[in-house]
């Protein structure tokens, strides 16, 4: 599926991409978390985020396992606040909703 903004096509995959790139970048994130199983039409999912796109905009679900010792709350806002500037700042979209999903927390490895 494919969205057209301002003459340029934005495809629903390389969003998600850019999500998942974008969330790896939040320090506090070990890594991108699994994908529930879902069986809505109209999304598209990419290990750790799901997105869904209408005329009123994107609606994101990012799922992820943090870092021990991170506080977790200030995590979820940092990460929505990055997810939202991504998708705004690199498409143009109109940002409806991002939502966190913490399934996990590990210490850092090394």
């Amino acid at each position: 599926m494919t969205y057209v903004v301002s003459n340029v096509s934005v495809s629903s995959h390389r969003l998600v991409r850019l999500i998942l790139l974008a969330i790896q970048e939040v320090p506090g994130v070990v890594r991108v978390g699994v994908v529930p199983q879902t069986s809505v039409l109209g999304v598209t999912t990419g290990k750790g985020a799901v997105i869904r796109m209408s005329d009123r905009g994107v609606s994101a679900n990012c799922y992820i396992v943090a870092l021990l010792g991170v506080h977790l709350v200030e995590l979820g806002v940092a990460l929505q606040a990055t997810v939202a500037a991504v998708i705004q700042d690199m498409t143009g979209l109109v940002v409806r909703e991002v939502n966190v999903y913490i399934q996990d927390v590990e210490a850092k490895r090394g």
